[in-house]
């Protein structure tokens, strides 16, 4: 959890910069040392969430591997909250978001709320173009099966995790041996973004 891209981590701080500190002596960009210094409260509070929530806990025991990040986590534009994504069995992609609140140094959770979770099932990833450009080929577009899709809550989730992950207690029956085209191309893409040092 600890090597998370350095796009997503400059986006909050981007974001952040924006809505933190107008008119204020803040400057910009930050200093090289603040950088750091947010950066591990940042991963020090991704680490914390899977001991401070039982949902992020149960997610990560039962789909190892995961993509997890905080939006707004410096606040200002927003309430902050955990997202964890797992993309299961060469066709899915499953998504939770918890609000969340952080302790004072904000390397800790100080409270949390209800999770919504979203399974997808993705139909196909396309290799494309950035627009204008006649370069290689720099960008995944994934398409979803708009018919194949489950919003659910904590009370599902409970019965998920007591199936060891089977989300058929739920009503959703997932396809375990027919991968979606083009998804090795989206399973190298998460595993470059996860593994690379920021």
């Amino acid at each position: 959890m600890a090597t998370q891209s350095m796009r997503a981590f400059l986006t909050i701080v981007a974001v952040s910069a924006v809505f933190v500190g107008c008119g204020s002596e803040q400057t910009w960009p930050p200093s090289e040392s603040a950088l750091k210094k947010i950066q591990s409260d940042f991963e020090a509070a991704l680490a914390d969430a899977t001991n401070s929530i039982p949902y992020a806990a149960d997610f990560a025991q039962l789909f190892p591997g995961l993509r997890n990040t905080y939006s707004y986590y410096i606040g200002g534009a927003g309430p902050s909250s955990l997202n964890m994504e797992r993309l299961l069995f060469e066709r899915y992609q499953l998504t939770m978001g918890i609000p969340v609140t952080f302790d004072p140094s904000r390397r800790k959770i100080r409270s949390f709320g209800e999770p919504e979770f979203l399974m997808q099932e993705i139909s196909e990833v396309k290799k494309i173009r950035k627009a204008g450009s006649l370069g290689p080929v720099g960008n995944l577009y994934v398409q979803y099966n708009t018919d194949r899709f489950l919003r659910f809550g904590a009370g599902e989730w409970k019965k998920v995790v007591e199936a060891r992950g089977d989300f058929s207690v739920i009503g959703f029956t997932v396809i375990t041996n027919s991968p979606a085209p083009g998804f090795d191309d989206l399973r190298k893409d998460w595993e470059m973004r996860m593994n690379k040092q920021p």
